[in-house]
């Protein structure tokens, strides 16, 4: 179980054109540890700030002029850099009355929905429930990018020490791992290639052999 000490520096966005209810939400975050949080008044503006600095959970008001909740949450979940947030959808429609954003959200891409009003219990226990699963969504990921890197096997030369890539062909060490790393190489001379190749070159100058 994931401790509540980590979800709370958790990134949460909340986008909604109603700077009362932004307030509102904002403040039950707060007061209950939430300490990492942005709001926006526009969806578009969210969504030009989101490619910098993407969140943890996506708050989400259906009815935004301009760019309403359902336009942003599809843009998102067109991207591949960014589908895998979790977006939460907010609406005042009344589930009794209609269920059409129910429907059309989770069509859409959506994780969970709350309907206003809400109780400031539910909405802290949805917000932890999604932060919850995307933790372990992201620890997995890293999981399996380690496991994946433990199982490559790289060919190496007896001989030239040159490797095998991918591609089936050989290259110098240092290319490849130039190509694949952010290393750069300086050259240098350690002590026993000094004293076997470069010692007795001197030596033969200084004989004059």
């Amino acid at each position: 179980m994931v401790k509540d000490s980590i979800l709370k520096k958790m990134l949460i966005y909340i986008a909604d054109d109603d700077e009362t209810n932004l307030k509102l939400i904002h403040t039950v975050l707060s007061q209950d540890g939430f300490t990492n949080i942005k709001t926006f008044t526009s969806g578009k503006v969210m969504l030009s700030d989101i490619r910098h600095n993407c969140p943890d959970l996506l708050l989400l008001d259906i009815m935004m002029p301009g760019f309403s909740g359902y336009e942003v949450l599809e843009w998102i979940k067109r991207d591949s850099s960014l589908e895998q947030i979790p977006v939460m959808m907010i609406t005042a429609v009344s589930m009794d009355e209609n269920l059409e954003p129910l429907k059309r959200s989770f069509e859409l891409g959506a994780m969970d929905f709350i309907s206003k009003p809400f109780t400031n219990l539910e909405l802290i226990l949805r917000v932890k429930s999604a932060l919850r699963l995307e933790h372990s969504r992201q620890a997995l990921e890293a999981a399996v990018a380690k496991i994946s890197s433990l199982e490559k096997l790289l060919p190496i030369c007896s001989y030239c020490k040159k490797v095998r890539t991918d591609k089936n062909y050989w290259q110098e060490v240092e290319v490849y791992i130039s190509e694949h790393t952010d290393t750069m190489f300086s050259h240098s001379i350690c002590p026993d290639c000094y004293t076997t190749h470069v010692k007795p070159q001197i030596e033969n100058l200084k004989s004059g052999k």
